[in-house]
């Protein structure tokens, strides 16, 4: 007899693209109900396969909202108190019986600019999180109902190179954090001290650098459809960080080269990429992560692990599987920072 879906619901704000999209998905395959707040509803409707998303029409939702069985679009913006609480509201439920989702996960970011070394909204989390709790204090007073004490659960996404215990970067990224990314870092700071000191029941996630690999990116990867990055450059990262398990034969398709039947070099191909992908996936090889935690309460440092990058895939299914599904968050995670890495 299969299992009986999960009944929570979960609300996203900024899973259009990178971690939040990644935790999405992999929510939604669990089997959660999920409602996801975008400025632009096309983008997930254009991203999730028709078995996800079709549209199907529920009752006690209004033209701003677009409904499945299990993902409900909510358009907005994340500083807009008004939209961010309708995002909380399980979708559905009359006036009468409102209530606030289970959980929500945070991955709202800023688009960087190079040229200035900032970001296009320096305050972007720092003023995301402010809404965030403003409208969880608007939705309580209003006599909405939660299913616990400790929730909305929120779970957040910041960063490395801005913890008060010390460091938590390699030496080599420490140019690149405090100089080219130290206004958004800025910004995380602000949003973490914000959360931290809200008195409700939290998990922050700090990844180390982020990879540019997205499960889109490989299903592009398979068609050809990516203007020649065949999933090389991603599966060349991943090697660094298990090169003691591989082949030779499968380095050599990770370096792009191979040998022929004579024994002469060849191009690898497309499809010899895709296998080993399709492999590694197989032998879990994505889910070689390492966590370090902190207590920001008490500012002191429990574990520590320090790691150059983690894919947004794998950041977003770890932050699922570890920060979301649990019923209750495990002890070691509640109310503290959890730093992921490779």
């Amino acid at each position: 007899m299969p299992e009986p879906a999960p009944s929570r619901t979960i609300a996203f704000l900024g899973a259009s693209g990178g971690v939040g999209l990644a935790a999405l998905r992999r929510t939604l395959a669990d089997g959660y109900r999920c409602v996801a707040l975008c400025r632009d509803p096309s983008k997930l409707t254009a991203i999730f396969p028709e078995m996800d998303l079709n549209l199907e029409a529920q009752t006690g939702l209004d033209d701003t909202m677009a409904a499945t069985r299990r993902l409900t679009l909510v358009r907005g913006n994340a500083h807009d108190v008004d939209a961010v609480a309708r995002c909380l509201l399980v979708p559905g439920t009359t006036d009468g019986e409102r209530s606030i989702v289970d959980c929500v996960v945070s991955t709202i970011g800023g688009k960087f600019i190079l040229s200035k070394l900032t970001v296009d909204d320096p305050n972007v989390c720092a003023n995301g999180m402010a809404t965030l709790l403003a409208a969880i204090k608007r939705l309580r007073l209003e006599g909405v109902s939660c299913s616990g004490p400790s929730t909305p659960r929120i779970v957040v996404v910041s960063t490395t190179g801005i913890s008060k215990c010390g460091r938590d970067v390699p030496l080599a990224l420490l140019p690149l954090y405090h100089g080219m990314l130290r206004v958004p870092h800025a910004d995380k700071f602000v949003m973490e001290e914000t959360l931290v000191t809200s008195g409700e029941m939290f998990a922050i996630v700090r990844p180390s650098l982020l990879v540019d690999y997205e499960p889109e990116a490989e299903a592009k990867a398979a068609t050809g459809a990516n203007g020649g990055n065949d999933g090389r450059v991603f599966l060349k990262q991943l090697a660094e960080t298990n090169l003691s398990v591989m082949s030779k034969e499968e380095l050599e398709v990770l370096r792009m080269t191979t040998k022929d039947e004579h024994g002469r070099q060849r191009q690898t191909t497309k499809e010899e990429v895709k296998a080993l992908e399709d492999k590694l996936k197989k032998e879990h090889m994505y889910k070689n992560i390492r966590v370090g935690i902190e207590d920001p309460i008490a500012n002191k440092r429990i574990s520590s692990t320090v790691g150059y990058s983690i894919s947004r895939a794998d950041a977003g299914r770890w932050l699922a599987e570890n920060l979301v599904f649990p019923a209750e968050l495990p002890a070691n995670y509640a109310r503290h920072i959890a730093t992921i890495t490779y």
